[in-house]
């Protein structure tokens, strides 16, 4: 049996500093303090370290002075703490690694030995054809595994090891890399060919992009293999890298699939990401942001009283759905129910119930002093808990709201209206007000006859996001 060694892993280096040192390691780095002196007892450390010491011999000898073995302790103590420190055996012995991967294998691996096994132990398929795959056959060998071809497209191509696959893709310019799944549960050709369409990827794979992306393919699923943590940063949903050839870089971006989020802000920023996002990513541009703030998805204006909120607007309203989307159902039956009773007829509303309300107040100056429209409103009570405000200029709708008191109502038909006339929008605006009192309207709206909507089925992308959708009954 060979000794075990601990060793510096070959990827530490160190950098004196005015007051001691700092150290950078695979994936941390460190700044220890103490006095100019510890940078020479790094300098005698560090050769016996990176050689390899017995764990026996790891201390500090008897009769060393106080203050150098306070240093070496400290030293020590932070090498362990961020895992700059590995124990394997000396040598690596025959059917050893090459020099190079050894290296990698000792800077990077929890048990460098155990990896290697893992390594040799799993033969790669590659499927595919042309400069990808070969990119990716070359990128294999060179961490020597070993490889067996499968005959494929020459845009994608599927790297697996055992029950592990990944998927990539490229085209002359741009590429992807899905992040490592089991065989069972890889993703399906709808979720690539999306990605390959949104992107853009149609002409042949040229040499730059197919080398960038094949050894990050490779690097996916060898970490997977030896039991390090995946790449990308943690993330709500599976992270794609992206790589671009012109200027040549990569980045990680959220692949709408699987169950949604908690978080409805984790599904605003999949949902409008600029690369794989199936809405364009909501842009202030130089939209004026007093008194509303407003926000643009392709043609589509949000207006919000902060600016997450016209994000969100703006994205939802980008959404080309056969219906009302939400972020999520009590979202979408909320704005649903509301289209769905926004025509019925009511009772006229006393006007107290609106013109002391101090936010109903400030939106109706903002609109008729600030942006000097002329507007009336009309405020009906459709029932106990339930009415409906419009905005209006002669027989012209400028906005209309449906909230739980007519204060609400008011206060956010006039909300919109005012970010139209704030952003020189015409046509007819609305803002789905759900608050507070969102499940009390909801209960009063679902009991007026005439009022129907119906649950509609979403792309799969979208209910990724947590979106849901109604169809509504206008009539």
């Amino acid at each position: 049996m060979r000794p075990v060694l601990v060793r510096l892993r070959p990827v530490v280096r160190a950098t004196r500093t005015a007051d001691g040192l700092h150290l950078r390691g695979w994936a941390s780095s460190c700044t220890i303090t103490g006095g100019t002196g510890l940078w020479k007892v790094w300098q005698r450390l560090a050769p016996q370290l990176s050689a390899g010491l017995s764990p026996d011999s790891l201390g500090v000898p008897e009769g060393t002075a106080p203050s150098v073995r306070a240093a070496v302790e400290l030293i020590l103590d932070q090498l362990r703490e961020h895992d700059m420190l590995v124990s394997l055996s000396e040598p690596w012995g025959s059917g050893g690694p090459a020099p190079d991967v050894a290296a990698w294998l000792e800077s990077v691996a929890p048990d460098p030995v155990e990896a290697w096994r893992r390594l040799r132990s799993e033969a790669v398929a590659v499927a595919g054809s042309g400069p990808l795959a070969e990119a990716v056959v070359r990128s294999a060998k060179a961490v020597q595994l070993a490889v067996h071809r499968i005959d494929g497209s020459a845009h994608e191509v599927v790297v697996s090891a055992g029950d592990l696959v990944v998927r990539a893709g490229c085209g002359a310019e741009v590429g992807y890399v899905l992040p490592v799944t089991g065989a069972l549960t890889s993703f399906d050709t709808e979720v690539t060919s999306r990605i390959a369409a949104r992107l853009g990827i149609v002409d042949v794979p040229t040499e730059v992009i197919a080398a960038l992306v094949g050894a990050a393919s490779v690097h996916r699923l060898t970490c997977a293999l030896i039991g390090l943590d995946d790449p990308a940063p943690a993330s709500a949903f599976p992270m794609a890298l992206v790589a671009r050839a012109t200027p040549l870089r990569s980045t990680y971006h959220p692949v709408l699939t699987g169950p949604p989020p908690r978080d409805a802000r984790k599904a605003l920023e999949a949902l409008t990401d600029p690369e794989l996002g199936p809405v364009e990513t909501p842009r202030f541009g130089l939209l004026p942001q007093i008194p509303v703030n407003l926000a643009t998805s392709g043609d589509a204006l949000g207006v919000g009283t902060t600016a997450d909120a016209a994000r969100l607007d703006a994205a939802l309203h980008a959404l080309k759905v056969d219906g009302v989307v939400g972020i999520d159902d009590r979202h979408a039956r909320g704005a649903a129910l509301r289209l769905a009773a926004r025509h019925l007829p009511g009772e006229p509303a006393d006007a107290a119930e609106w013109t002391t309300a101090r936010t109903a107040r400030r939106w109706w100056k903002a609109l008729t002093r600030r942006f000097e429209q002329p507007a009336v409103v009309d405020v009906r009570k459709l029932a106990p808990d339930a009415y409906r405000a419009e905005v209006r200029q002669g027989q012209r709708v400028l906005a209309w709201a449906v909230e739980a008191t007519a204060a609400d109502a008011v206060a956010i038909a006039a909300l919109a209206a005012t970010g139209h006339a704030q952003a020189g929008r015409d046509g007819t605006a609305h803002v789905n007000g759900a608050g507070p009192d969102e499940e009390k309207l909801q209960r009063a709206l679902e009991r007026l006859p005439g009022v129907k909507i119906t649950p509609l089925a979403l792309d799969p992308e979208l209910s990724a996001a947590g979106l849901v959708a109604y169809a509504v009954d206008e009539r």
